[in-house]
């Protein structure tokens, strides 16, 4: 089939200032089908998105609303190219994704935003249009298809805070979502910011993950990382649902993360490449260069910190796609050439994948495991990157600084002295998964696991300035008491 590239230099500015074009008449037609397009360019944006194979209906929104659209689960994401130097690449600092679901009838896909949280003080020129699609239903616990949308926004302010709501329709009769409120990040790097970091919220345990959400938005983060295993079971659709529904809101129904506070997410072992998970996030997607591996690794500087986000799954299990790992590795060393080449500006240089390469639980002498360590710690000593944030075992585990293993055909790593050249690595999982239990290596400085009755898991904050980089974990506890387990800082 021939592609189709469709601008929205159209659909905003001048445009809306007037009216929505697709108003209807005062004796509407039927309207005629929306031509079905594979890539979409969003209006004063350097990048495109596209569909997947499996999306259904994939369309430019318009202007149709039913009488009960149900707009839920609005959640704020990222969009751009990954590659370095390239036109449109993903930035926090001046754009922002925005991703929602309705009714299966209504197609209207519009947002709209200010820097005040009032709408009718929000320029007009201020609304953009973006595309929607139906995700097919889940194979486990299918609760019927899901109609998404989403919208895309560039040439915002660094380090200001926007007020926006999605939906749309024609002039006069639009129907929106809660207002809902994000800041872009800074892009001065003596900034300080603070980055959440948790993992493995699979199963949905004691609702440890809206309770971490809550301990977010309390403490203001910046952005947070997750690194990887959102659901159990890939193709359990209401689990999906279930992850989304408590980051949106509290049970008191008050807006949490999902829409206002950027999440950073890498793909796990349980995601599994399915539709759901694609549907369910927003993330960078560079369909010229890497059309088949959308929203799978990405970086962005925040503030003093270079974050490089990674899947690793067909690194860890390397049949499911045997070229990926090559391609990988070229993009990865691209990327960290040029973050280490700018160090005088952005030092800190944090990698975010889920099989850790060193744990002494569960999982750290699997065999994905060990290949995933083989692959990755090469290319981390030569770039010197600083923090890992790992999950996939559920504990938490910090290591002392390590290099790659000292001789050629072991995978042992080399313990370095506290302050010497060497990568941390810092297993941070229990979002809502069942606990594994931990315990120590010669690598292990520090070492926690969790009963799921006073202790529910863990999340940690990343506190970064051009000379430190300081990691504090917490216990997360029903009584929101969250005492420090460990605190450790870096320096330059």
């Amino acid at each position: 089939m021939k592609k189709t590239i469709v601008s929205l230099g159209l659909l905003g500015g001048a445009l809306f200032a007037a009216g929505c074009a697709d108003e209807p008449s005062q004796n509407p037609q039927p309207p005629p089908p929306e031509p079905n397009i594979e890539r979409f360019q969003p209006e004063g944006c350097e990048f495109e998105i596209a569909t997947r194979p499996e999306y259904i209906d994939f369309q430019r929104g318009s202007a149709r609303v039913s009488a009960a659209p149900d707009i839920r689960r609005v959640r704020l994401g990222l969009g751009g190219n990954v590659e370095v130097g390239s036109p449109g690449r993903a930035d926090p600092a001046t754009s922002a994704a925005f991703g929602w679901q309705t009714d299966m009838e209504t197609l209207a896909t519009e947002v709209q935003w200010g820097t005040t949280p009032d709408p009718s003080t929000w320029p007009a020129e201020n609304r953009r249009r973006g595309v929607t699609w139906v995700t097919p239903e889940g194979q486990l616990a299918p609760q019927g298809e899901d109609r998404m949308h989403e919208a895309y926004v560039c040439g915002l302010s660094p380090a200001t805070t926007y007020y926006y709501r999605v939906g749309g329709g024609a002039a006069g009769k639009e129907v929106w979502s809660e207002v809902h409120s994000f800041t872009t990040t800074p892009t001065d790097p003596n900034t300080e910011v603070l980055l959440g970091v948790s993992g493995d919220a699979r199963g949905q345990d004691n609702q440890a993950w809206r309770l971490i959400q809550r301990r977010m938005m309390k403490a203001g983060v910046t952005a947070q990382l997750f690194s990887g295993d959102m659901i159990n079971l890939a193709t359990d659709q209401g689990e999906w649902h279930l992850w989304l529904d408590l980051a949106a809101k509290d049970a008191d129904g008050s807006l949490l993360t999902l829409g206002q506070i950027l999440t950073l997410s890498t793909h796990g072992n349980h995601e599994n490449h399915t539709t759901h998970f694609y549907s369910s996030v927003v993330l960078p997607q560079d369909i010229t260069r890497f059309p088949k591996y959308s929203e799978l690794f990405y970086s962005v500087d925040i503030g003093p910190v270079h974050v490089v986000v990674v899947d690793d799954f067909w690194v860890t299990s390397p049949n499911g796609n045997p070229e990926y790992a090559a391609l990988l590795k070229t993009w990865l060393e691209k990327d960290l050439e040029a973050a280490n080449t700018n160090r005088a500006n952005v030092p800190w240089i944090v990698g975010v994948h889920h099989h850790a390469e060193f744990s002494a639980s569960s999982h750290g002498d699997d065999a994905d495991v060990l290949l995933g360590r083989q692959f990755f710690v090469p290319i981390w000593d030569k770039y010197e990157v600083d923090l890992m944030v790992l999950g996939h075992d559920h504990n938490y585990e910090r290591t002392k600084p390590l290099t790659g293993p000292l001789a050629e055909g072991t995978l042992d790593p080399v313990v370095q002295m506290p302050g010497a050249k060497g990568t941390v690595y810092m297993v941070c999982a229990g979002a809502g998964a069942d606990a594994y239990g931990n315990g120590t290596r010669v690598w292990t400085d520090k070492s926690f696991t969790y009963d799921g009755k006073s202790v529910f898991g863990f999340y940690s904050f990343l506190k970064a300035s051009k000379t430190s980089l300081t990691i504090e974990s917490h216990e997360l506890r029903p009584d929101e008491t969250d005492p420090v387990i460990d605190e450790y800082t870096l320096t330059k």
